[in-house]
């Protein structure tokens, strides 16, 4: 938990949290959604008490306008030395400030604003039917972008798909029959792939239940298709085989996924690196992690080369114990 005063809240921005406020009132509580500013109002009114965060949710704005501007320039740019020395110019202030002072919601934040192809009313959706749910794609999606700079993939139209795919991935869960045992299966998932449909049935869901979480990477799949919002809509498969394990029990098809690309890959480990902790540090941590998805999530991806371009990239990796995957 974090405490923080109100007052301290005035010049940032809120990227998600939930906030205890005791008043004289009794305690109240304020659900506050991704990029929302707090109006002056509730600063006055509320400056000389504590918050009470279940996760850092505040976002710097200078630290966000520094990345949008790097974004913005990214955009222009034609040759691919300048697009090269740019992306390792994003990078290297993605690790300073991460390693620093941990913004990453702020260059999360940043990624929002500049990559977001997604209509607000399909995210506030995603955000009332699951906020932690919502989280888990604001955060994946912005580590879709680090991933795939470091691994040269640094034109911005394919940067925007990666985003967009990321945040993406689970909006099939959106259903009228999402329920608290479509959300444990998802937990359930995440700890061990492919261990998702058992626990339910286990659980005695519904079959509509069971239908929603099987059905979920065809829905996503569908919407990204329908929406005709990516450059390269050949990179929205990496939706539909999400859960696609290499010995061909995953779902929505269960076949093998033998190989795929590394483009495949950036998005898998972007999606990956989102559970490893609340917190979001790089810690050593992640090539455990990656290592026990290695036999089943991410087998046979091209996550070495992949991630250790990423770990290349990025100094703040230099902890890490060096351990090859694969």
């Amino acid at each position: 938990m974090i405490k923080l005063s109100v007052k301290d809240l005035a010049k940032r921005k809120i990227v998600d949290g939930h906030v205890y406020l005791s008043t004289k009132e009794g305690r109240k509580f304020y659900l506050l959604k991704p990029g929302m500013l707090l109006d002056e109002d509730f600063i006055k009114k509320h400056a000389q008490l504590n918050t009470i965060f279940d996760f850092d949710p505040v976002a710097i704005p200078e630290v966000i306008e520094s990345f949008t501007k790097l974004f913005k320039e990214l955009r222009y740019l034609q040759f691919e030395r300048d697009l090269r020395a740019q992306s390792l110019k994003i990078i290297g202030e993605f690790h300073e400030v991460h390693s620093s002072e941990r913004h990453f919601l702020s260059f999360a934040q940043s990624c929002f604003d500049s990559f977001n192809l997604i209509p607000h009313e399909t995210l506030r959706k995603m955000h009332s039917q699951d906020t932690q749910l919502f989280r888990k794609s604001f955060y994946s999606a912005a580590f879709s972008v680090a991933i795939a700079l470091s691994n040269d993939y640094f034109h911005f139209m394919m940067l925007r798909d990666f985003y967009n795919i990321s945040l993406t991935l689970d909006l099939g869960l959106c259903e009228t029959n999402y329920s608290y045992y479509v959300a444990q299966a998802c937990n359930q998932e995440n700890k061990l792939p492919g261990s998702g449909h058992y626990w339910l049935e286990q659980e005695k869901a519904s079959k509509q239940e069971i239908d929603v979480f099987l059905g979920h990477p065809k829905k996503s799949y569908e919407y990204l298709k329908r929406s005709n919002i990516l450059a390269f809509p050949e990179l929205a498969e990496a939706v539909l085989y999400q859960h696609e394990l290499s010995n061909g029990k995953g779902f929505p098809k269960g076949i093998p996924r033998s190989y795929v690309s590394g483009w495949e890959a950036v998005i898998m480990i972007a999606d990956s690196l989102v559970e490893i902790s609340d917190d979001f540090p790089f810690e050593t941590r992640v090539i455990d992690h990656l290592q026990y998805f290695q036999s089943s999530k991410l087998k046979e991806l091209p996550v070495g080369k992949v991630y250790f371009k990423l770990k290349e990239a990025l100094n703040y990796f230099e902890k890490l114990k060096e351990t090859e995957i694969g």
